[in-house]
């Protein structure tokens, strides 16, 4: 996991150029990392412009454990303690998995996660008895 901590406009150009350096090297294809980049090029933006400061979090993530890397998930903590200033409306169509969460002594986590699409696996399947 990065911790990137957002304050001025070159925290924004840093985080976007990592956010898409691991979506690479996860294997997402071309368009995807560039719409996980502007996303976090996007909340990055919005913390700046702000008084109060945040960081925000990026990290592979795996479906289970012990296999390869299958997603990333993104956490932008915002520390303004009144009501959240961040929209969710227009990050429901960028990322899979969306939480938006405030409370009064944290402020606001925006968390937004993006998997892989990958073909289905097929195992043998379980069956109870008699479903032959």
């Amino acid at each position: 996991m990065e911790m990137m901590h957002i304050g001025i406009q070159s925290d924004v150009i840093h985080a976007r150029e990592r956010g898409r350096e691991i979506a690479r090297s996860v294997g997402f294809n071309l368009v995807d990392q560039t719409i996980i980049a502007y996303t976090i090029s996007e909340l990055a933006l919005k913390l700046i412009s702000f008084a109060e400061k945040g960081h925000m979090t990026i990290r592979q993530l795996c479906y289970s454990k012990g296999e390869q890397a299958s997603g990333v998930e993104v956490r932008l903590f915002d520390h303004f303690r009144g009501p959240s200033r961040i929209q969710q409306q227009w990050l429901d169509k960028f990322a899979a998995d969306l939480e938006l969460t405030h409370d009064q002594l944290r402020g606001t986590m925006i968390t937004f996660r993006k998997w892989i699409h990958s073909e289905v696996r097929y195992s043998t399947p379980n069956c109870a008895a008699g479903e032959e």
